[in-house]
């Protein structure tokens, strides 16, 4: 099963933000660059833990390498404990938080309804177009943040699905918009051994693999666990977003910065599948490059008294083509992100 494309509408209307709050979110990811440049130098490869050898390109003073053997992108500082309870579990992930909360019920839905439940839908087509019920099975989504996607799973008759999170603010406000207990947040350093023991037929990780302390450990555990036969995730790729990001620095960087150390490619995911014994099943290549590059400019644009006049024609002129324009990146794999089905061997 192979897809390609998404309307980038939905985007637009939830991620307002991104627009009007530009000069603050940058500040806050270059607080979070700031304590990643103070860890140690990473040394092998994220994703393959091959050795790494010179930097293939510097971003926002970070050097970043594509590894040699599996086509990896890896930051040059290492995930220690220290970066990860800075970004994710301080405060009780509140300063995380903030990009990835609804202020009440009618945005939390808005948000479900445009982001989360067309997932959810991909998914239940892969799941049945391998012979399952999707109804029938056990969901486990690991980082669930919020709870979006574990609203939009029940939202879809799946009843046993629960999430997994690290926050309490996200854990409290997921619980609060869906119901008691449908995410359970638990410590940072029991991810793995969650992984290796938990009872689902389907893991997801929507945005998640990218940000885990270990993939390695969490892709093994679940390997030998018995119960996942299933492994859905949404991945950040290397793609045109890290380009324009690098063309425009002011600019909020939603791409490579943060969070996100390392970018998958399309042969670092094929070398996952080959050591931990996944096989593709379903992928779904859409992405948000075409919306960087309006935001880009129209950020730009209105930044300067001189060229502020200007941005009402580039709405009108780019807006009605962006997924056009991204459809081409997608249909190449070369979109800022894919969904993907991957089947545990047996």
């Amino acid at each position: 099963m192979l897809k390609f494309g998404k309307s980038a509408g939905a985007l637009l209307s939830q991620k307002a933000d991104f627009f009007s709050d530009n000069d603050r979110l940058q500040a806050e990811l270059s607080k979070i660059g700031a304590v990643y440049k103070q860890q140690p130098l990473r040394k092998t490869c994220k994703c393959c833990d091959a050795p790494l050898s010179g930097a293939s390109f510097t971003k926002q003073e970070i050097a970043y390498t594509i590894c040699d053997r599996c086509g990896h992108l890896s930051g040059a500082h290492e995930d220690t404990d220290a970066f990860c309870a800075a970004v994710y579990t301080a405060a009780g992930g509140a300063d995380y938080a903030k990009t990835y909360t609804a202020q009440d019920r009618e945005a939390y839905r808005s948000r479900v309804s445009g982001i989360y439940a067309p997932k959810a839908e991909f998914l239940g087509e892969a799941l049945t177009e391998q012979g399952e019920d999707p109804a029938s099975l056990r969901y486990a989504d690991f980082g669930a943040g919020s709870g979006y996607f574990v609203a939009a799973m029940r939202d879809a008759g799946w009843t046993s699905s629960t999430g997994y999170e690290v926050s309490s603010v996200q854990t409290n406000l997921a619980n609060q918009m869906i119901a008691p207990g449908a995410v359970v947040q638990h410590e940072l350093d029991d991810t793995v051994s969650m992984a290796g023991e938990i009872e689902a037929d389907v893991v997801s990780m929507i945005g998640v693999l990218e940000h885990v302390q270990h993939p390695r450990d969490i892709l093994a555990a679940l390997k030998r666990n018995p119960n996942v036969r299933y492994f859905f995730i949404s991945i950040p790729l290397l793609s045109t977003s890290v380009v324009l990001e690098s063309i425009f620095p002011k600019v909020f960087q939603r791409q490579l910065s943060a969070g996100h150390t390392h970018l998958f490619t399309e042969k670092s995911i094929d070398w996952v599948c080959r050591e931990f014994g996944l096989e593709r099943a379903a992928e779904w290549w859409f992405g948000t490059d075409m919306v960087d590059l309006f935001r880009s400019v129209l950020v730009e644009l209105e930044r300067n008294s001189e060229t502020r006049d200007l941005s009402p024609m580039w709405r009108e002129t780019i807006v009605p083509m962006i997924d056009d324009m991204q459809m081409l990146l997608d249909r190449r794999k070369l979109s800022s992100e894919v969904h993907m089905l991957l089947r545990f061997k047996d």
